[in-house]
């Protein structure tokens, strides 16, 4: 299987994008807050369309995770949307309270390019995951469903990590059929180091 390429940033790229979801958070709750704009970004961000994940955790726990497979928006107007979204709109979590926002951790997940797999069972896509800590996407008609790779800290066994997806996506655990599209890809993922005080 040839590697899928992964986004290359800069750690100073990297703390300008994470500094655009600070921002946008901090400003949810203080409307007179003005988010700092640079001058110019790093690397040419203002023109990077990618797909991208931001996910929020308290003390380690997952507080909220929204984003986007592809986009054709650039990652700089992407990120305050998927921030707001993950604080506020994620059905799983409670909205994010004001109280919480200084301990919250920010994680960002840039995504390679998809990358087509051709399986025509679920044990042929086990044994391509094996080994491979791959995002994974599975699709038919109306339904879709996407892990990042992160997930595979939970579900290191293909076999579960791919029924946990078709979970989530609405499938049974153990349906598979010739019309499932399989995509896999890679991401850069980076957060915050220390919490805010």
């Amino acid at each position: 299987m040839p590697a899928l390429p992964a986004v290359k940033l800069s750690q100073s790229e990297k703390r300008q994008l994470l500094t655009i979801v600070r921002d946008t958070l901090i400003a949810a709750f203080y409307p007179d807050y003005v988010v700092k704009k640079q001058r110019q970004l790093d690397g040419g961000l203002e023109q990077l369309k990618l797909g991208c994940f931001v996910t929020l955790t308290l003390d380690g726990e997952l507080k909220g995770c929204i984003g986007h497979i592809e986009s054709d928006r650039p990652i700089t107007e992407l990120l305050p949307a998927l921030a707001t979204s993950s604080a506020f709109n994620d059905r799983r979590f409670p909205p994010l309270v004001e109280s919480q926002l200084n301990s919250l951790r920010i994680e960002l997940s840039l995504l390679s390019e998809m990358q087509g797999v051709e399986v025509n069972e679920q044990a042929e896509l086990q044994r391509y995951l094996k080994g491979n800590s791959l995002g994974l996407v599975l699709s038919e008609g109306d339904r879709r469903a996407v892990f990042l790779p992160q997930v595979w800290q939970q579900l290191p066994e293909p076999k579960e990590f791919i029924e946990a997806l078709k979970a989530k996506g609405g499938w049974d655990r153990d349906y598979w059929s010739s019309n499932m599209k399989v995509e896999v890809f890679s991401v850069t993922h980076f957060s915050e180091k220390q919490q805010y005080s």
